[in-house]
Parts: structure tokens; sequence; C-alpha cells
């Protein structure tokens, strides 16, 4: 019986080199494969994942800081609100796939350390129109004179008094569930009603006594690498964003008419609105850049592989003539010739996965790592990888293994 890989035509080590090229070639299509099934799960996890509010069927409207449009405000929401698939606007300093971030420093009593508290803008209609969970006590409302943190931008001389004003008589926040953890509040109705201490004034005028009416659900408004942030919510009348949620199958249409109704009202700031999940998706750009370069040179690493296991496969069993003769003469079939070779290319795959899979976790974990939110990486892209591969593998030398054993064995004996 022929060895499978000598040759004294063959230099010394030449048969191992090649079996070494082809276990590299696979081993890099093997782990460039699982880069891009991890890569495309994390992203289609981002896309679809509960982020704590509705994505969908929401515009964002920004440049409502700007001075000529905060004496707008009001009139932009009530009129936007009348165009016909808008069912509701609210306004916000945060919304989603938001940049903007506002911290302040919260006193609980019993506490001795302040907590860093994000705090924001908010109208009324914010958790309603967003989609937030209410979870505990009510959302702000324009029937109680505290829910409103409204005080002048100017003249200068009216902020301070406005201030101390607001200081003496308080004002109502709503809170999300992370901050009322962090404040010691065990569930979110033990949180209503309690009293903290806002740092949002000067020193000279003081703190702000704020009563938390009500409890709401985390929100990711961010991007999934970043934490949950305890937030503060309260209605200052000053807004960074519109955020309107429409009902319609004309989403553009509903677009149109908004941006008539801003032409209308606002001549000298240029409209500004975006679809909330086509901006949650730019977060995700780079990350599904990158899933599609994975993709590219895992078909180009597959095909070079492919190739060269071909190009083995041929040389192989040109040198396996005469025992493949022998064995059909002693009664071996053609699907034992083409499981007897296919074994023996399938190898090479075998040792490649081995090779891959740690490597490609290690490289996967350390990108997962940077999400607050991820995927759990379990065991079945390197499965599904190592399947695939070795499913080509199989398929690239079956049709040159079947051309094989059906050789007429006679010819096979003349061989050389």
């Amino acid at each position: 019986m022929l060895k499978a890989n000598k040759s004294t035509a063959e230099p010394l080590g030449s048969g191992r080199l090649r079996s070494i090229l082809v276990v590299t070639q696979f081993a890099v299509s093997i782990g460039l494969i699982v880069c891009t099934i991890v890569v495309y799960a994390q992203t289609r996890f981002a896309q679809t994942t509960d982020l704590g509010f509705e994505r969908d069927g929401l515009i964002q409207i920004s440049n409502m800081t700007r001075a000529s449009v905060i004496p707008q405000t009001e009139t932009l929401m009530r009129e936007i609100g009348r165009v016909p698939g808008v069912d509701a606007v609210a306004g916000a300093s945060i919304t989603a796939a938001t940049g903007n971030v506002t911290n302040t420093s919260v006193l609980v009593p019993g506490r001795p350390e302040p907590l860093l508290i994000g705090n924001y803008s908010v109208s009324p209609e914010f958790f309603e129109t967003m989609g937030v969970r209410l979870l505990a006590g009510r959302p702000l409302s324009r029937d109680f004179a505290k829910d409103s943190l409204w005080f002048p931008y100017e003249p200068e001389e009216a902020i301070e008094p406005a201030m101390r004003n607001l200081a003496a008589r308080g004002a109502n926040i709503v809170v999300n569930r992370l901050a009322a953890e962090r404040m010691g509040f065990a569930d979110p109705r033990s949180a209503v009603g309690q009293t903290v201490q806002l740092n949002v004034f000067p020193d000279e005028v003081g703190m702000l006594p704020a009563t938390i009416v009500g409890v709401v659900e985390n929100s990711r408004f961010r991007s999934l690498r970043e934490s949950v942030e305890p937030q503060l919510f309260y209605d200052r009348g000053i807004y960074r964003s519109l955020a309107v949620r429409y009902r319609s199958s004309n989403p553009e249409d509903v677009r149109q008419n908004i941006e008539r109704v801003w032409r209308r009202l606002v001549t000298d700031v240029p409209f500004e609105g975006e679809y909330a999940d086509a901006q949650l998706a730019e977060l995700y750009a780079t990350d599904a850049a990158r899933g599609t370069t994975f993709a590219g040179f895992s078909a180009l690493a597959v095909v070079i592989a492919c190739l060269g296991l071909f190009g083995l496969a041929a040389f192989t069993a040109e040198r396996r003539t005469r025992e493949i003769g022998i064995r059909k003469v002693f009664g071996a079939r053609s699907s034992d010739i083409v499981r007897l070779l296919a074994w023996q290319f399938s190898k090479p795959v075998i040792v490649a996965n081995l090779i891959a899979w740690p490597v490609a976790w290690w490289v996967m974990r350390d990108w997962l790592n940077n999400f607050d939110a991820r995927i759990d990486l379990g065991p079945t892209p390197f499965v599904l990888a190592g399947l695939l591969a070795l499913a080509i593998a199989i398929g690239t030398v079956a049709g040159h293994a079947l051309r094989v054993s059906r050789t007429n064995p006679i010819n096979a004996l003349r061989y050389e």
C-alpha cells in the first residue's frame, strides 16, 4: 500500500508544508466567518433590542434652543400637533441618539455624599410621546404649578430673583428607576413623595428642593456602548429638541408637512428633522461597515482556501491512483473511496477550527466588552463557522474524489 503523502520525487517535508498552508488558510477563513457572525448578531441586537422607549414612528427636530425659536416653542408644538398623521409632540433636552449630557449634584437625606445624576428638561407630554413606561406615581403635568421650573432667560436682572423664588417654593421632578435605586429607594413606589436637594442654581441662590412625583423605566437614549444613566426630569420650558410621534403609512409626507409648519413660524432657522430609527442606526454604522468588511474578507479567504484544498486533493488523488485501483479490485465502492478522501481532507479543517476558535473568541470578547448591553458569546457562531467551513471543504473535494473513484481500476493498475 502506498503512503498518502510521500514520494521519492518530492522534496522531504513539502507535503507537510502544503497541509500547514491549507490549515492556515482555513483557520483564517473560520476566524473571519466567526467575526462576521458575531458582528452581525450584535449589530442586529442593537437595532432590535428594547431601549425603554418606542424608536419607530418618531421624528426628532433640533435647533430648538435658538434665540428666535424659544419664544415659538409652545406655538410650534401646538401647530405641529395639528399636522395630519401626528399623534403627539413633546419638548425634550434628551432624545434618541442624543449627544447631550447634563449632570447635576443631588443631595439625598441621610446620605453624606451627593450623587451625580443626569438632569433634563422635558415637557409633560414627553413620556407618553416617547413611549417611556411609568412605574410609579405620575408624570409631569401642567395642572401643578410646581411641575414647572420655568424662569426667564432674559433680562439678566430678572433671572436671580426668579431663581430665589423657585428655591423657596420647590419643584416636582420625575426620576428613572436607576436614579431611584442610586438614591437608596428599594422600589419605585417608595421613591414617590420623597424630597431631595438639587444643585441647579448658583451658590448664592442655594439648593432647589425637589419632590419626586413619578418614577419611569430606564431608557437607553444613547449607544449600547454606554451604560444606562441615572436621570431626573423636570419642565424648564426650554428644550433642545421636539419629539414628534406619528402614525402614517407615508412618513415623508408627515415630515414635509411638519417642515412647512416650521418654515411658516420660524423663517430664519433651518428645519432639521430626522427619523429616530435612522439616527440610532448611525450609531452603529461603523460596526455595520466592519461586518461587511469581515464578510468580504471571509469570502475571499474561503475561495483561496478552497483553491489550495482542491490543488492538494488533485495532487494526492493523482499519487494514490494505484492504491485506489487496488481498493476497487478488492471490492471497495465509489462511496467508500469518496468517504476515504473526504475524511482525509476534512482533518485539516478540524485542525483549523481548533486554532481559529480560541483566537476568534478572544478578539470578539474584547470587541463585545465595548458594549454595556451585548449578546452572549456562546458556541453557536463557532459551530456554524466550523460546519460551514467543513461543508465547503467537502464540497470542494467531493466532485474530484467522485471522478477519481469512478476510474476504471484496470487503468489505475497500469498507472506508471
